[in-house]
């Protein structure tokens, strides 16, 4: 993302950059399991599988990011 270009607070702007972030730690997780499958030395297996723990973790946290901004849209508009 250029650093001039504006994010859209728009739930839809949101929810679709969030989306583009949730992609990505999928594609980070799923590139590092491959990863993990090819090597053999066991310090290197054990920073992979690190890295794949905290892209875990990342992916938990934006799923819970889109919850809570569909659930403030949500809110919002019900006032």
């Amino acid at each position: 993302m250029n650093i001039n270009q504006e994010c859209s607070m728009s739930q839809e702007g949101i929810l679709l950059n969030l989306q583009k972030g949730l992609d990505s730690e999928y594609r980070a997780r799923d590139l590092c399991q491959e990863a993990l499958n090819l090597l053999e030395d066991e310090a290197d297996r054990a920073q992979i599988q690190r890295i794949i723990d905290d892209e875990e973790k990342h992916i938990k946290i934006t799923e819970n990011l889109i919850t809570v901004v569909k659930s403030f849209y949500v809110a919002e508009y019900q006032k």
